[in-house]
């Protein structure tokens, strides 16, 4: 411990003479670092580590409903009452639904998110109350609603100043009045990863909150809308959870087979996010991972590469220390000591450089919600990473240096020092520096291929076209029934409300509809009328929307046959259906739809096709063509619609005129989700934005290193040259032709990075196939854009170093030492 303090001390001192090499490589180690504690804080907080609050997360599961092998969806209250009760391998199965709430206390009312959950729903989490007590067992008796609720630690805290008598309080949600029973323990959210919730009501007490379901969706199995969360029995494995649960929902299927036909059961271990989910950021994050790896690979060879030069200005030392009796172990330990203490710092600064990253990373969609609602400040297992990751990094840029170094050529050492002729051992530590440099073009080449090929996905995207009007179209939610409307005095307010919109100055035209583009959508199987349906034949999968007449001419979305919705398209008039031209071609491919009908494969009315609009993005601009239809919204109630307005100019103005003739109907009814189709597409393509913008930062990191490392590379080459470059000079070279030599070599060992390079990134982006749109891997335009950037970098880097050996003065250099 004596040798290890005085080695650290003697590293600090000798670190602190060299103020300019301490800081460059202390930087350039937390870039490296840095990035690699933000993307691992993300993956860690979503991958690895639960949600926080939960008891033995490691014995929770979450259960999906599948369709025909693929999905991961929802279920109804009966089928996860027979689940629940036939399911021996878990201990517990609860079910939830995350729905929005209007809550009002005091005079003061917000939209918040929260769930509805089974009354075992915080049993099975295995959670306790910080305040209070969670639901009783008859508080979620079906048929028997009970107005009771609890609330998150951060309501409780910013709404009611954390009261100790606030459990058997009173709140108003969605117009009724509930009482708090109990306070969820602080950080808890449930199951998903970065979801805010803010209360928790009973299942039972449905037909009062989330009544876009109905009165009693507890008898109807064909409504589908919980997930499913479970505990493993003490000695049950997943496979047996797995085969229990897939025998139920056959059961299932047999005694229902209109409703649950080709269903199956998909069970996932551990909670946070859906399996599908898990998997496409698994991908996205993981080709992060592979950036910010290269970034540290480039950050150790350019650190290597100071200390080599370093080493060198440090022999005479070295040779002095070995001649007094130091062992090459001991000689090895001092100098990686110095590297560790450079690597810790790059460390600490690392600290700084992932919060500043992380800022970025918290706009990440996550599936229904952004992950601004994740913590990324480092814990335990973070913090552990950075100190490791720092102290394999230091043995990695530290360890060839060391070993050069300590190897000291005594004799010629101690009696030329620093001018003494290069012997094997500079040549071997010139050549080292040269295959630094080249590792460090070559990886800048892949990360900035990669970044090429998702900036190049990124133009594409945006240059798809989704089919209607984006950037002077504001649209914004409201739902009445958060404030207790029934059927008819909703449609009294949304008719009245577009009445006020439509003459109002700057709007060229208003409507209602249930789903917006880029924001999800509901969906349904349907047949032509008469088709028969079957296991093998269970009805096309199509999207559906619920809007009003006006609805065609707000979007800009044009008809290609027949006319769009009338006033005449009333309750009591037949039913009539707008399809898009994929329905159309699917269903009726080689006769007119016009007249046809359509039915839902499950029953209902049929629907008479009135019209047929193009076809439109309106889940991703990636998605494939998609088969979408439209029904009135006064043949098809809903409480819940989206406010479309088109703007006549500009549309700035027009989220404040929403708000306003909202409030005037309804002060307290809240207006959400207020924005423009141009920010809703550009949210869509929050990932693939992100990506490219880290990845290019990265890339640009790693070339702006490359630079400075064959920079310094050529520096140091020129001075230990300098007698070499007199005596050439001497005997007659101009000064044009030692630049063009210093150039040619320095153009050498970019030629030989590049060709290394796009080796590497040949191999490596194939791997990124599943983030590129429209672009291949091996696109050309990536690949001769970013080498001709390379070398153009590569040039400028070397050209300073060459012009100064230019002005070597001969009769300097000759008495040089």
């Amino acid at each position: 411990m004596q040798a290890l303090v005085a080695d650290l001390r003697y590293a600090l001192r000798t670190l602190r003479n060299s103020p300019g090499f301490t800081a460059v490589a202390v930087l350039t180690l937390a870039l490296g670092i840095g990035a690699n504690t933000a993307i691992f804080s993300l993956v860690n907080r979503i991958l690895l580590q639960p949600p926080p609050g939960l008891e033995r997360p490691g014995e929770l599961v979450l259960v999906g409903r599948t369709v025909n092998g693929e999905g991961f969806d929802t279920f109804s209250y009966p089928d996860y009452g027979d689940l629940r009760a036939g399911c021996r391998a878990c201990a517990g199965l609860a079910a939830y639904s995350t729905v929005p709430f209007h809550l009002s206390t005091g005079g003061a009312s917000e939209r918040i998110r929260g769930a509805l959950v089974s009354g075992d729903y915080f049993a099975v989490l295995g959670t306790r109350p910080a305040l209070g007590r969670f639901f009783l067992g008859d508080e979620d008796r079906p048929g028997d609603p009970r107005a009771v609720a609890i609330i998150s630690h951060a309501l409780w805290v910013r709404r009611f100043g954390a009261r100790a008598d606030m459990a058997r309080g009173a709140v108003s949600l969605d117009g009724h009045p509930f009482t708090v029973v109990g306070v969820a323990p602080e950080g808890f959210e449930g199951t998903e990863s970065g979801g805010v919730l803010d209360v928790f009501v009973p299942l039972a007490s449905q037909p009062l909150t989330f009544s876009r379901l109905g009165r009693a969706p507890h008898s109807a199995r064909a409504v589908v809308w919980l997930q499913l969360v479970g505990r493993l029995a003490p000695a049950a494995t997943l496979p047996q959870a797995r085969a229990q649960l897939a025998g139920l929902v056959q059961q299932l299927v047999t005694a229902y087979p209109a409703i649950h036909e080709g269903w199956g059961v998909s069970i996932a271990s551990g909670v946070g996010l859906d399996p599908l989910t898990r998997r496409r950021l698994r991908s996205f994050l993981g080709l992060l991972l592979g950036a910010v790896g290269l970034v540290l690979a480039i950050a150790c060879a350019n650190v290597a590469n100071l200390l080599l030069a370093r080493a060198t200005g440090r022999r005479k030392e070295m040779a002095v220390r070995a001649s007094l009796g130091a062992g090459r172990g001991r000689l090895l330990r001092q100098l990686l000591t110095e590297s560790l203490v450079l690597s810790l710092a790059g460390a600490a600064a690392g600290l700084l450089v992932a919060y500043l990253i992380g800022g970025l990373l918290l706009r990440l969609p996550l599936g229904a919600q952004q992950a601004g609602g994740l913590d990324l400040t480092p814990d335990a297992s973070v913090l552990a990473f950075t100190a490791l990751l720092s102290i394999a990094t230091g043995i990695a840029f530290g360890l060839v240096p060391a070993v050069q170094a300590s190897r000291p050529d005594l004799v010629p050492e101690l009696k030329d020092g620093v001018g003494s002729r290069p012997g094997a051992g500079r040549l071997r530590s010139g050549r080292l520096r040269q295959a630094l440099v080249v590792t460090q073009l070559a990886v800048s080449l892949v990360l900035l291929v990669g970044a090429g090929l998702l900036v190049r996905t990124l133009q594409r995207a945006y240059a798809i076209a989704p089919g209607f009007a984006t950037h002077d179209v504001v649209v914004a939610s409201v739902d009445p029934g958060l404030q207790g409307y029934d059927s008819s005095r909703t449609t009294r307010f949304y008719a009245e409300l577009l009445r006020r919109l439509a003459p109002r100055s700057g709007v060229r035209a208003a409507s209602l509809a249930l789903n917006v583009p880029f924001g999800g959508g509901w969906d349904t199987r349907i047949v032509a009328e008469g088709q028969a349906i079957d296991q093998r034949h269970p009805g096309e999968r199509a999207d559906f929307n619920v809007v009003t007449p006006d609805y065609f001419r707000t979007m800009d979305l044009p008809m290609a046959r027949g006319r769009a919705f009338t006033a005449q398209d009333v309750a009591h008039a037949p039913h009539v259906v707008v399809i898009n031209e994929a329905i159309a071609e699917r269903l009726w491919p080689d006769r007119d739809p016009i007249g046809k009908r359509l039915q839902r494969a499950w029953g209902g009315e049929p629907l008479e096709v009135i019209g047929i609009v193009k076809d439109a993005k309106y889940r991703s601009l990636f998605e494939v063509r998609r088969l979408t239809f439209y029904q009135p919204l006064a043949q098809s109630y809903q409480p819940a619609m989206v406010i479309h307005v088109r703007a006549q100019g500009d549309a700035r103005p027009i989220g404040q005129m929403i708000q306003r003739t909202v409030g005037e109907l309804d002060k307290d009814l809240p207006v959400y989700r207020l924005q423009t189709l141009a920010d809703r597409l550009d949210n869509s393509l929050g990932q693939q934005r992100l990506g490219a913008t880290l990845v290019t930062a990265f890339g640009l990191i790693a070339l702006v290193l490359a630079a400075i490392g064959l920079y310094a590379a050529l520096g140091y080459a020129v001075t230990q040259r300098t007698r070499e470059i007199g005596i050439r000079m001497a005997l007659g070279a101009r000064g044009e032709d030692v630049r063009r030599q210093i150039l040619r070599e320095a153009m050498a060992l970019a030629v030989v990075g590049l060709g290394a390079g796009l080796t590497g990134a040949v191999a490596a982006t194939r791997v990124m196939r599943s983030q590129l749109y429209g672009v291949t891997p091996t696109d050309p335009t990536s690949f001769v854009a970013v080498s001709a950037v390379l070398v153009g970098v590569a040039l400028l880097a070397s050209y300073l170093p060459a012009r100064r050996a230019t002005k070597v003065d001969p009769m300097v250099a000759l008495r040089y030492e």
